[in-house]
């Protein structure tokens, strides 16, 4: 079983690295992960395979040792919680809609205004019908755009989501945590799912992935031979 399949690709010529297993002289089987690019469409990259096992257990080992410090979950939490209020001021449609619905309540009151000064045509009635079904229709409107935004993860809700992934098996793990590896000769990039919510139409009950997200955490591993030399976490926002 290949526990990092469709989710790792080449850093050289962004091509997906493949599973594959051979034989050496002794009859022995081994497996590594290659590059598609490099192994069956022949386009010039050097990037070299990488034995399945170092691979894997090399990212485990540091998913696992990078979200157990105090300081990088630290640093993960504040990162979404900005994320999450960035996102709340960039629904353009909300602001659109919120901007139409304070021009119509303008309206209204000036309709309002005039009836009360008995000034009462058949065009007011019908002005009077036609903004208050769309401030209706607008309501509704507004409320779904807020409900794309307005379910928040607390800190304590973000730090359970990675805490309990990592006490996974390694396959869920993987699955829960990793959205892209990104492989070169001499480091990795990990770049994490997020635990962000778009929509609270999604029931599941444990944890909710987004792909679709556009600011993801990475955590950048300089390595030689897999042997760690220097660490950095980095918040893309």
């Amino acid at each position: 079983m290949y526990l990092l399949r469709h989710k790792i690709k080449c850093g050289y010529c962004g091509q997906s690295i493949i599973a594959e297993c051979g034989t050496s002289k002794s009859g022995k089987r081994k497996y590594y992960y290659k590059c598609h690019g490099r192994k069956n469409l022949h386009n010039g990259c050097t990037k070299a395979p990488i034995r399945k096992d170092i691979l894997e257990d090399f990212i485990i080992e540091k998913l696992i040792a990078e979200l157990s410090k105090p300081q990088t979950m630290t640093n993960i939490i504040n990162g979404i919680l900005k994320i999450q209020d960035e996102q709340l001021g960039k629904n353009s449609t909300l602001l659109i809609l919120e901007k139409e619905y304070k021009q119509i309540e303008n309206s209204l009151n000036n309709i309002v205004s005039a009836i009360q000064q008995g000034i009462i045509t058949n065009t007011t009635n019908k002005r009077l019908r036609e903004l208050e079904s769309r401030q209706q229709e607008l309501d509704r409107l507004i409320a779904i755009e807020k409900s794309k935004t307005d379910i928040k993860l607390t800190e304590k809700e973000i730090r359970l989501y990675y805490e309990t992934a990592l006490k996974l098996e390694p396959m869920l793990m993987i699955e829960y945590l990793v959205k892209e590896v990104v492989l070169f000769d001499d480091k990795i990039q990990i770049y994490f799912n997020s635990p962000i919510r778009k929509s609270p139409d999604n029931e599941s009950q444990g944890f909710i992935i987004c792909d679709e997200i556009a600011n993801i955490l990475e955590v950048v591993l300089y390595t030689t031979t897999f042997i760690e030399r220097n660490i950095r976490l980095v918040i893309a926002i």
